[in-house]
Parts: structure tokens; sequence; C-alpha cells
């Protein structure tokens, strides 16, 4: 049994053209959320896309509830020292720092809520689209708690929108749907749901 065997958050599939197509379902949960196990998985993931480069990666949810809510606040509750807080970002900025950096190209897949955490790892994709419906919000309320987008997105998210609008996003928690996501630039392109599923 190779290691993608035994996944139980992600899976992982390859076209005859050879895209790799990675979907996110967190098991037991309604939604996608990154915790722990999620990301010690997805850098399994990233293990076997190096072993065998896709020609690109496509990312996206296995779930109705959007692509991914952001990372598991009830983790926050179990830190107990610096020491903890800093592994917890240092987790997620090494591993989206990792998905960056991959040579084939990478494309985010957005539909419903891409928050927080999710949109960080959107922003470490080459390319996002967004699904072009009403439920569609790209932002990082984690601000509102008092919390800085710690995995990249303040350095990714004004390199993409530039320092003004990402500045509004980081300070006020607003967000986007997907008309103002692609005006800003967060987005390529806002799709329509038939295309997504094509």
């Amino acid at each position: 049994m190779n290691a993608l065997e035994t996944l139980s958050h992600w899976r992982l599939e390859r076209d005859p053209d050879g895209l790799a197509w990675l979907t996110f379902d967190r098991a037991g949960s309604a939604v996608n959320a990154l915790s722990a196990d999620t990301m010690a998985e997805l850098a399994t993931v990233l293990d076997a896309l190096d072993a065998q480069p896709p020609k690109g990666l496509v990312i996206r949810s296995g779930k109705a509830t959007g692509f991914i809510v952001g990372a598991d606040v009830n983790e926050f509750a179990e830190l107990n020292t610096p020491e903890q807080g800093r592994a917890l970002v240092a987790r997620g900025w090494n591993l989206f720092n990792r998905l960056a950096a991959v040579r084939y190209p990478t494309l985010a897949l957005i539909q419903g809520h891409c928050l927080g955490g999710g949109l960080e790892l959107a922003l470490a994709c080459r390319y996002r689209l967004v699904e072009d419906t009403p439920g569609a919000s790209l932002a990082l309320p984690e601000v509102m708690l008092g919390i800085f987008p710690g995995w990249g997105g303040m350095l990714r998210l004004p390199a993409v929108i530039g320092a003004p609008a990402a500045l509004d996003m980081m300070l006020t928690g607003r967000g986007a749907d997907a008309r103002r996501a692609a005006a800003l630039g967060l987005v390529d392109a806002r799709v329509p749901t038939r295309l997504l599923q094509a």
C-alpha cells in the first residue's frame, strides 16, 4: 500500500492528459477545515507529486459547502505555549511555501467559502478560478479574532491585489464575492458552475 492509499481527507487522481486533480473532502466533517492531519496529508500528496510531477495540479473541494473555511480553530484551544503557537504557524507557512514553489502550474477551483487558511492555500496556487454564484466569499476573517494571516497570505495577498486592497482585507476582515474578487485580481476569472464541473 502506498502513502496515497492511506489518505482520509484528500483524493488524488490523474487524467490521461497528465493533469493531477486533488480533491479535499475532510472526513467526518460537513466543511473543509485545515487541521494538523489534513495538512500532513497534503504534504504526503506533494511528496508523491515531487516523485512524479504532473503537467498541472488542480485543487478543488469535495464538499457542497464550499472550498475551505479556514483553519480548524478547535486546535487553537489546545495551544498552551508560545512554542506550540509558532509550530502551528510554521506548519502552514512551510507547507504553502512548498506548494507555491512547485515547478508545475497549480490552480485552485474555488466555490462557496474560501476563508482564512483556505484563501492562503489558494494564494499559494499560481492560478485561481471562482464559481460565479452568490455564495462565493473570499476573505481573511481570522483578523477579527486578532489572528493575522500567517501562512503566507500577508505576503502573497499584497503581491496579487496591491497593498491598499490587501490592507483593507487584512485589517477589516472584509470579504469579496466572485465579482469583486475578479475585479481586484484576486482570482483570474469568475466562471459559471457548468465550467467548473466540466
